[in-house]
């Protein structure tokens, strides 16, 4: 994959290189630096971290949330409003609605993020719901997110408005978990939440 500066960091890079540029007929940055021979070697350094870092944070795998709470977030697919439960459970689990119209249970456990630090109930948005998959022979427990990728071969996830259920591994699933990795139109990441104590969305 071919490496791109990102657009804020060569803006600042360009500033900084501005900030030499004498007035018309002075001389220009290229001039200046010739003359600082240290400077050269302080800024090649420091270009040289800046690049790693980017390299680092650029190529991290995709991961999931490992924050937990005394309770967490579960999603009642009959009135699509959240409810709390145990952390320790996985879902589906009875819903404050009861079943599904199926008679199955209709609470999946969801992961509820926001873009500010601390959120009211109208700034919550569900990322993901999650369940268990029946069909994989790896084994997580709810509670346990540290091994990310045991986590996500034992799991099925899905927005809350789709229909259908994709493994945690596959290339929908990736989709679905990288969203959560992009900033909103002002440029916000989404924060992960775990409800507050004695407090959840209406």
């Amino acid at each position: 994959m071919a490496f791109k500066i990102p657009d804020v960091l060569r803006y600042e890079i360009r500033h900084f290189l501005e900030g030499f540029q004498g007035p018309a007929g002075g001389r220009g940055p290229r001039q200046w630096l010739n003359s600082h021979p240290l400077l050269i070697g302080g800024m090649a350094g420091v270009s040289v971290m800046l690049v790693v870092l980017v390299l680092v944070v650029a190529h991290r795998p995709v991961s999931g949330p490992t924050t937990q709470g005394k309770t967490a977030w579960f999603y009642d697919i009959n009135t699509g409003k959240l409810f709390q439960g145990s952390p320790r459970k996985t879902g589906p689990i009875e819903a404050p609605s009861g079943p599904t119209p199926d008679g199955e249970l209709a609470g999946f456990r969801a992961h509820v993020y926001s873009y500010v630090t601390e959120p009211n109930d109208s700034e919550l948005f569900t990322g993901f719901l999650e369940r268990p998959d029946p069909d994989s022979k790896a084994e997580c427990s709810a509670s346990d997110l540290r091994d990310f990728d045991r986590w996500a071969q034992s799991r099925l996830i899905r927005r809350s408005d789709d229909k259908n259920w994709v493994q945690a591994t596959s290339a929908e699933g990736q989709a679905i978990l990288r969203e959560l990795t992009h900033p909103d139109k002002q440029g916000r990441m989404p924060i992960y939440h775990v409800p507050r104590t004695r407090s959840e969305p209406e």
